[in-house]
């Protein structure tokens, strides 16, 4: 069952359809793992055996670690199994049933909403920054154009063009020195600055 199978009750009026509604294939996260289900198996087959991206402390930015452990503890994907084994292979396969039926549910509505008028595209405030919503489908469209999730069209108004405008900048680097090297732009949804050195790479959100 879809793990928004409650969410008809936040539909808002003129709302016609909710993305999540449809079945999706769920992993247990509560399955109880006994100890001759993991016989022969090993943390290479485990979703917990992670490689390690970063050094940290004394460690070296290599190997690998386990995600319920210190990230400085060492582990081989070839040691045994134990009790907190996570079946990675069917972690895989549900994840990959899952993106399935969501492209499903997204061919479906496409079909009836791709077709129709275009309509006004509500820029909303959700109580953190301003973002535009699918009147349609309730989900925020990823594009004032068309939307993402159920394929409907928006008439690109004045209000859109002005939503769409970049605002930014460029600043003097604190790293480097560099003077007007830091170009940035500012979040339209809560106001954050995001940008980057072209002198020295430094990034920074504020």
């Amino acid at each position: 069952m879809s793990r928004r199978k409650y969410d008809f009750l936040k539909m808002k009026p003129g709302q016609e359809v909710w993305f999540g509604d449809y079945d999706e294939p769920e992993e247990d996260f509560g399955k109880i793992t006994y100890p001759e289900e993991i016989i022969g198996k090993t943390c290479g087959e485990c979703v917990r055996c992670e490689k390690r991206d970063h050094a940290y402390m004394e460690t070296a930015a290599e190997g690998y670690h386990c995600s319920m452990q210190s990230y400085s503890v060492d582990i081989q994907p070839t040691d045994k199994a134990c009790v907190r084994y996570w079946d990675k292979a069917e972690h895989e396969r549900i994840e990959k049933a899952q993106e399935e039926a969501k492209e499903k549910r997204r061919e479906e509505l496409w079909a009836i909403y791709a077709k129709r008028e275009p309509i006004k595209l509500p820029i909303i405030h959700d109580g953190y920054g301003l973002i535009p919503e699918c009147p349609i489908c309730g989900e925020m469209p990823y594009s004032t154009e068309q939307c993402h999730w159920c394929g409907q069209r928006f008439i690109q108004d004045k209000e859109i063009e002005e939503y769409n405008k970049p605002e930014g900048g460029t600043m003097d680097c604190w790293n480097c020195g560099g003077k007007d090297t830091i170009e940035y732009k500012v979040s339209k949804y809560n106001g954050h600055r995001r940008g980057r050195c072209k002198n020295c790479g430094l990034t920074f959100m504020e």
